[in-house]
């Protein structure tokens, strides 16, 4: 794989996004690639080169900067968006690109589950199309890789690594075009009737997307990669690597800092979780095959599914349990409150514990804030949390199986130093020390605290913790007075009527 990616020139789409940067810093520390080609837009008043030259500064590239020293030499940035015709490139860059690209990932793509119908179709649909025109006019291209989902056809209960157009209703061009002639408003008001039993516009535009490859592909050495939910590095350039809030990373995030308590969460049903870097390896072990393939006549494109292997699988409630555990051992300095967790299978009582537990106590902080003269806030993010959870409540209590044979072919057609260099085992994946690892993650990348602050966050922990069990204490002691009282009341009154009528009973005789 290593003399695959020498002096190879890759462009990548979606390369300052999560997955996208740890596929470029990869590409950087493992192989000696000639040009990264990375499509970027300038952002907020920073240009294109400011936006890389930044990324490239930050803690994910430490070990490819001892390596590399003059490594921002290596990514040429081809200014450009999604959103735009043509991906907003100009003429020039188009000929370079043309001329010169050997390797395609594209991985841009809005990843919000509430993103407006018109967004996704714009973003999801129309980029991946644009790209696919742009690929069949490179003269040197030998593979392309296109980053989908697992959930793309989620409304099948096992999903085999092949395309499932028949479940749609509606082709990718037809969309497309629809979306164009409506406009945005129209079309999002058709989004239920155009989304059918999809749960949102996000599955709904992946699973588009690959209808579009389906038809439009023709000869191009192309593949689909298929990740589940991508967390934290597992591994590689160092363990707990993560930059953003999304999905189950912010939900962790919530449990440890004490602000989310109560989850609406089918405990026993697997969790779908994948580690980044195992899936940056991937990508690369994808476009590696594809491009020795490229001779071969195919039906279509080969389709990879990435999820945990069966045999070493997590379950949704150990994962909300180590977000409360390991929230108290790598405590946050802004913790709102005690981290713990009550995972609830029903809807309803999850709906008025939530009002015990989170809206409440949300108004209450709030006011205590407003009494101190502070901005209030708790409110606010707690109608949030809930809107986030509202959107991952599909996936937290289904559960899907996926064929994997085109992966598992894929890892075992590596050689043993290839598989060590470029990991992507998920049965050998130790789960206890991943979720430990997010966490710790969490509180470096994120939240940017260390041992220094850790010190003030577990003082505040100790307090908090006195509270809460303090709380707890008072309530069960409150609960049982109330339980004795009313059945002393109850026993009270039949005696009494026992009493009252055995005298009733005697009079009468």
């Amino acid at each position: 794989m290593q003399s695959f990616y020498e002096n190879k020139r890759v462009f990548i789409t979606g390369g300052s996004g999560f997955l996208g940067r740890v596929i470029v810093e990869n590409l950087l520390r493992k192989t000696e690639v000639k040009c990264i080609y990375m499509l970027i837009r300038a952002k907020h008043g920073t240009t294109s080169e400011e936006r890389i030259k930044k990324m490239l500064s930050g803690p994910l590239f430490d070990k490819v900067r001892e390596l590399k020293p003059q490594l921002h030499t290596l990514i040429t940035p081809i200014n450009g968006d999604c959103i735009q015709p043509n991906l907003g490139i100009s003429p020039e860059d188009r000929e370079v690109l043309k001329t010169n690209v050997d390797i395609v990932i594209h991985s841009a793509a809005t990843i919000r589950f509430n993103e407006p119908l018109y967004n996704a179709l714009i973003l999801n649909v129309g980029a991946i199309k644009s790209v696919l025109a742009l690929a069949k006019e490179m003269s040197q291209l030998k593979a392309f890789v296109h980053v989908s989902t697992a959930y793309s056809n989620c409304i099948l209960p096992h999903i085999e690594e092949k395309f499932y157009p028949e479940i749609i209703g509606i082709t990718a061009n037809k969309a497309l075009k629809l979306a164009e002639y409506l406009g945005p408003e129209l079309t999002n008001n058709l989004a239920k009737d155009l989304l059918g039993n999809f749960p949102n516009t996000y599955t709904f535009t992946k699973a588009l997307a690959e209808e579009l490859i389906l038809s439009e592909a023709g000869t191009l050495p192309i593949c689909i990669f298929r990740p589940a939910i991508i967390t934290s590095t597992y591994a590689e350039p160092t363990p707990g690597w993560v930059d953003n809030y999304a999905g189950v990373t912010g939900c962790l995030y919530a449990i440890a800092q004490g602000m989310l308590r109560v989850v609406y969460i089918h405990s026993n049903k697997p969790t779908l979780l994948v580690p980044v870097d195992f899936c940056a390896n991937t990508i690369l072990a994808c476009g590696y095959k594809t491009a020795q393939q490229e001779k071969i006549e195919k039906s279509e494109p080969v389709i990879y599914n990435f999820v945990p292997d069966e045999s070493n699988s997590i379950i949704w409630g150990t994962v909300a349990d180590a977000g409360a555990h390991y929230g108290r051992k790598y405590p946050f300095s802004n913790i709102v409150w005690y981290p713990f967790i009550l995972k609830v299978q029903t809807q309803r009582l999850a709906t008025i514990l939530v009002f015990l537990l989170h809206i409440i106590p949300s108004y209450m902080q709030d006011m205590l804030l407003r009494l101190r003269g502070e901005k209030t806030r708790m409110v606010l993010l707690n109608q949030k949390q809930e809107q986030l959870l509202q959107v991952l409540n599909y996936f937290k209590t289904n559960a899907w199986t996926h064929g994997t044979t085109n992966t598992k072919n894929l890892w075992q057609s590596l050689t043993p130093a290839e598989q060590s260099n470029f990991n992507f085992n998920m049965s050998g994946v130790c789960w206890k020390q991943y979720l430990n690892d997010i966490l710790f993650g969490l509180q470096r990348y994120l939240v940017r605290e260390d041992d220094e602050t850790m010190l003030k966050a577990k003082k505040r922990l100790r307090k908090l913790q006195f509270i809460h069990r303090s709380l707890v204490a008072l309530t069960v002691t409150g609960l049982t007075l109330f339980v004795f009282i009313v059945t002393f009341y109850c026993l009270e009154q039949r005696y009494l009527n026992t009493n009252y009528f055995s005298t009733i009973k005697i009079f009468a005789k």
